[in-house]
């Protein structure tokens, strides 16, 4: 079972899932994946566990339908107050924070210059994701986006040569990706998302039922 505990700066490290409908969410991965979830906190924040290892976050939307639903990654950060300036240097926009989160650590919400929204996360304890690279855990993160070379430079700049993939795509965001549910293929497991009401994207892409984007990835 590989678990992870600390990450390098600009590293995927967290995904949450931010949703106009947590039932409707719980519902659609719990089958998919056989994911838990336990709420962190009076806001209604979850915190995502398989087999008892932590593997993301579930929370509301904080604008109700107008916001929609999304996955967000957040890339590991040492010093938030330094990011947070360098992003604002790079181009980049600032949206929220850095804010606590509870004792485990701060975040802020940024823009990149090609649009895509990201998060930046310094971790208190564990730094991000424990469990990865096991069927319905985390896998992989991408940046999909029709300005690669502005995205390329600024990630770059902030990060040097952390290991992160950018990819050319009509549609802008960062995609998590999972591993298909134990025994299962990635095209079994997108058959089974389809099933429950996903729609098929570009790029094998899926948009959950609630509209957000996330990408399947073969382990055997």
């Amino acid at each position: 079972m590989p678990r992870r505990t600390a990450y390098g700066p600009g590293t995927p490290c967290w995904v949450d899932h931010i949703t106009v409908d947590l039932t409707g969410a719980k519902q659609f991965y719990g089958d998919l994946f056989g994911w838990e979830f336990t709420r962190e906190n009076s806001r209604g924040y979850h915190l995502i566990t398989l087999r008892g290892e932590i593997i993301g976050g579930l929370g509301p939307s904080p604008m109700g339908p107008a916001f929609g639903s999304s996955w967000n990654v957040y890339l590991a950060a040492k010093d938030l107050g330094h990011t947070r300036a360098e992003v604002g240097r790079l181009g980049g926009r600032i949206v929220m924070g850095p804010v606590p989160a509870g004792e485990n650590g701060r975040l802020c919400l940024a823009v990149d210059p090609s649009g895509a929204a990201v998060g930046f996360w310094e971790g208190g304890r564990d730094e991000g994701v424990v469990l990865v690279d096991e069927p319905g855990a985390l896998c992989a993160c991408e940046l999909h986006t029709s300005r690669q070379e502005a995205a390329t430079e600024f990630y770059r700049s902030l990060y040097g040569d952390a290991p992160l993939v950018i990819r050319p795509s009509a549609r802008t965001g960062w995609v998590p990706f999972f591993g298909a549910g134990a025994g299962a293929s990635a095209s079994d497991a997108a058959a089974a998302a389809l099933a429950a009401g996903a729609r098929p994207l570009e790029g094998g892409l899926l948009a959950d039922p609630l509209g957000a984007v996330f990408g399947l990835t073969n382990l055997n």
